[in-house]
Formats: C-alpha cells, sequence, structure tokens
C-alpha cells in the first residue's frame, strides 16, 4: 500500500554498531570542561568501564537508558539525531527549480 511504502521511506535508518563509549563521552566532556583534558580522559574511562552501563554506546548492557532519536524510537549518539527524511518525486529542494520554489 502507499501508506506502507510512505512509511518505509520516513522510517529512521538503524545505526550499523553501537557508537564507541569513550570516544562519545570524550567528545561531550570536552564541551563542558574543553580546559580539563585530563578531567575527561579519567572520568570517561571509569564511566565507560562500568558493567552495567544502559546508555546504548559501547560495552552496554542495554540502550533503555541512551538518547533517543526525534521519534523516541532508536538510541542515537548525542549530536547526531535528525529528523525523518521524506522524498516526494517532484519535491526536490535541492536542485535549482527546487531552490527557485523556496525563494532562493
Amino acid at each position: 500500500s502507499a501508506f506502507a511504502a510512505a512509511a518505509a521511506v520516513v522510517a529512521p535508518l538503524e545505526a550499523d554498531a553501537a557508537a564507541d563509549c569513550f570516544k562519545d563521552c570524550l567528545k561531550n566532556c570536552k564541551l563542558i570542561a574543553p580546559k580539563d583534558p585530563q578531567y575527561c580522559q579519567n572520568n570517561c574511562q571509569e564511566y565507560c568501564d562500568q558493567p552495567d552501563r544502559t546508555d546504548g554506546l559501547s560495552g552496554s548492557v542495554s540502550s533503555t537508558g541512551g538518547e533517543v532519536g526525534i521519534l523516541g524510537i532508536n538510541t542515537v549518539v548525542k549530536g547526531e539525531d535528525k529528523p525523518p527524511e521524506v522524498k516526494l518525486p517532484g519535491l526536490d529542494f535541492t536542485t535549482g527549480s527546487g531552490r527557485k520554489l523556496l525563494g532562493y
């Protein structure tokens, strides 16, 4: 049916593998404490070594406590959450005629 086809287009793609805990932690910690890299190194190592994490990152036991996407369905890496894409024939705003419709 047309509805099922539209739902398939809108469905977010699942990540192939869990994001690396240490890299994700370090990236986010540097936003909060950019002048103290040793603080981030120590705390992220300690955090990622916990055996009972549920953040959905590498090494966690589940993703029940992780960041969820815009639809609240899948766990996503913080900052990489994007709205669902809908591709409709004739509505391509990246082409010249499409940008003209938007006034660019």
